[in-house]
């Protein structure tokens, strides 16, 4: 009798597994850099199927010293959102910090997490500042991060 993991179709794809950490490894650190004395509002869209990935960046947020929370986006009063629809409708979660040292402002970054291309029917309120795409088929990449996040280019 072979065992349940020797199925190889229910075994995660470990390169796909190691390629979204690197990738939201990337992205966080790109925000812990450029959020520095700053607090923190992230605004996450992504299919229904994707929305664990802003869990993980909340996660990878935290491992490099940022307290942050989710939430979905509207969920405060006088709030706008886009609350997740049905089969597959793309939402908003809201990921925010405290600032970290004089209060700063405020660093606001859009981030869009691609699906399956039928999926991908997002607000279209402004460019994103980070692409993440899942429709590769060796795993997620980043298509697009903003000057503003770079190294080198800290002025927002």
């Amino acid at each position: 009798m072979k065992p349940s993991w020797a199925n190889s179709a229910s075994l995660p794809d470990l390169s796909a597994i190691a390629r979204e950490r690197a990738a939201l490894a990337t992205i966080a650190d790109a925000i812990v850099a450029a959020s520095v004395d700053k607090g923190l509002r992230i605004e996450v869209a992504c299919p229904t199927s994707r929305l664990a990935v802003v869990d993980h960046l909340a996660q990878a947020l935290h491992a490099r010293g940022r307290v942050c929370r989710c939430r979905p986006a509207g969920s405060e009063p006088g709030e706008a959102g886009f609350p997740a629809g049905e089969r597959g409708q793309p939402g908003v979660v809201v990921i925010t910090g405290p600032a970290t040292g004089t209060g700063r402002g405020v660093l606001r970054v859009d981030v869009r997490v691609t699906g399956v291309p039928a999926q991908d029917g997002f607000p279209a309120d402004g460019d994103p500042d980070i692409v993440l795409d899942y429709q590769d088929p060796d795993g997620p990449m980043i298509r697009y991060l903003a000057p503003h996040l770079s190294a080198g280019d800290r002025r927002r």
